[in-house]
């Protein structure tokens, strides 16, 4: 949020975390889209060349560990990509899995924390390779923000290659903002 007077920065990344991974880049002011269009697209930067399978056909891209169904899918112990799914798994969604971990289901909490670190890990990568000022975060996850924020942090640290990188700012935006 920005207080009334101040000035936005004109260097950030953001990024949604629904049923995808979406990355937006502003440098100098500007929406950086590429040759293509396509620039940003980090959600499909492996994390693992032999992780799980991304609705992209690769392996292992960081959608494939962050988005809803990465959560969900962690959550249950199986691909969710894959039918058929039990009835509680088709209706589950990110809010109620929240609930539960809040709740005390602590499977619930590591498929959580788990989405938490891999978003981390992605996004120090992001950091090194654009170096901006601001993070950005929407989508069901950040819900959980209170819950995950440690571990995404500790995650970036782990991967950012200064402690300034590592100590960009990450700012949460609240679902009524996106």
């Amino acid at each position: 949020m920005l207080t009334r007077g101040a000035q936005a920065p004109t260097n950030f990344v953001y990024l949604t975390v629904s049923d995808g991974l979406g990355v937006g880049i502003v440098l100098g002011g500007g929406l950086v889209r590429g040759q293509h269009n396509i620039a940003g697209e980090f959600g499909h930067i492996p994390l693992n060349v032999d992780g799980p399978r991304c609705g992209c056909g690769a392996s292992g891209c960081w959608e494939a560990y962050v988005s809803n169904l990465a959560t969900l899918s962690r959550y249950f112990g199986k691909d969710l990509g894959e039918y058929p799914v039990s009835a509680e798994a088709a209706t589950l969604t990110v809010d109620d899995l929240i609930a539960r971990a809040r709740g005390g289901d602590a499977k619930a909490l590591a498929a959580i924390l788990s989405t938490g670190r891999y978003l981390g890990l992605g996004l120090g990568s992001v950091i090194n390779a654009i170096d901006p000022s601001h993070v950005y975060i929407g989508g069901e996850i950040t819900a959980a923000w209170d819950l995950i924020e440690a571990t995404v942090r500790a995650a970036v640290a782990e991967r950012a290659l200064t402690p300034s990188a590592a100590a960009t700012p990450i700012v949460i935006v609240p679902p009524e903002q996106y």
